[in-house]
């Protein structure tokens, strides 16, 4: 992030706007100079050289809409982000963790005690690397479309939490953003890139593991059963030719398509609106400041159905709250994203719809 100091070293503030803008007003605080100016080409176009010429003399700058028509704020901040080196040594070794918490995952979703057999942990690689393979895909989405606009973006960090922790063998993965986007374009690009790119991978596995999962009489005490949603429910329609559960009947899940289902759950859980969630980001390229409403109205949602119907929302909603669903402004918040963005945006919302799944999970004891 940058870091923010009394203003100290003079600051040449025309040497920067000269050629891309207009200053109409100029005010200095302890901390921070803010103007009025009125861009002479476009935000996306000036923004660039506004930021290189302010690094330059060790500021940085942000771009802000004013009620002011043809108006821009400019607020300069003392200092400049921090430059970091790629943390290959721990993405790589959280990655090992991971797919040895996933095949133990896997190993045990199988039915053998990993822990009592630990040699026999092999036999959930098919489990580890449906899971593992749409994650990864998911956070390379990321990071290559953030690599391609130059984004400040980490390498992917994969959280391991094995059994019997968790029947996933993993929370998932991140990545770090360094310091705020360059403008919404690129904070929308970046967000969907992930889950468009998990899905991508996790569809064709949720068929490839349905055709080696069987049809049968559902058991009546002693199972976990899995939640619909709409694409899961017209897959197993497709496949089966009836919707499951129904008539005492329901899929036995193979491992690979029980990975994928999961793989789904979690491009669900991204994809809402809140805060630094991949919905979150969409969300504030397409809104602005008015995103954090939906987040609000979002959050309310999970509590209510968290109430109503599985109490895994409301731990989604408290874990949305606690990670902040008001989200950071990019550099330049004035560049407009365009329509193709917006309609790309509509497609994320019926995407949500689609994998939205009232109650995930039900323990029958």
């Amino acid at each position: 992030m940058t870091i923010t100091r009394p203003l100290a070293e003079p600051f040449d503030i025309q040497s920067v706007v000269d050629g891309l803008c207009t200053v109409h007003q100029l005010q200095q605080q302890p901390t921070v100079i803010v103007a009025v100016v009125t861009p002479l080409q476009a935000t996306a176009t000036i923004f660039p050289l506004l930021q290189a010429r302010a690094h330059a003399q060790q500021y940085t700058v942000w771009l802000r809409q004013i009620d002011l028509p043809g108006r821009i704020e400019l607020v300069f901040l003392p200092g400049v982000p921090p430059k970091t080196t790629p943390r290959w040594i721990l993405a790589l070794s959280l990655l090992l963790l991971t797919i040895l918490s996933c095949l133990a995952a896997g190993t045990m979703y199988r039915g053998i005690d990993v822990f009592a057999q630990p040699l026999r942990i092999y036999e959930g690689w098919r489990f580890a690397a449906t899971i593992l393979g749409i994650l990864a895909t998911h956070e390379l989405g990321h990071y290559v479309v953030g690599r391609w606009w130059g984004a400040p973006v980490s390498l992917p960090y994969f959280i391991p939490l094995p059994p019997p922790l968790s029947f996933t063998g993993t929370l998932g993965a991140v990545i770090v953003q360094r310091e705020p986007m360059r403008d919404r374009r690129v904070l929308f690009d970046v967000g969907l890139a992930g889950p468009i790119a998990g899905l991508c991978v996790a569809i064709p596995l949720l068929f490839v593991g349905l055709s080696q999962s069987t049809v049968g009489p559902m058991p009546t005490s002693g199972f976990v059963q899995e939640g619909n949603s709409a694409l899961y429910l017209v897959a197993k329609l497709v496949m089966f030719g009836k919707i499951l559960p129904g008539a005492g009947l329901d899929v036995q899940l193979s491992d690979v398509a029980f990975a994928a289902w999961i793989g789904l759950l979690v491009t669900m859980f991204n994809l809402l609106p809140i805060g630094q969630l991949d919905g979150g980001h969409v969300a504030y390229a397409v809104l602005g400041r008015y995103a954090i409403y939906v987040a609000y109205g979002m959050i309310a949602f999970c509590v209510l159905l968290g109430v109503f119907v599985d109490n895994t929302w409301l731990v989604w909603g408290v874990i949305a709250t606690l990670a902040n669903p008001r989200h950071p402004a990019p550099y330049d918040d004035t560049t407009p994203i365009g329509l193709w963005r917006v309609l790309l945006a509509c497609i994320a919302v019926m995407i949500l719809f689609l994998l939205l799944t009232p109650a995930p999970l039900h323990i029958v004891p």
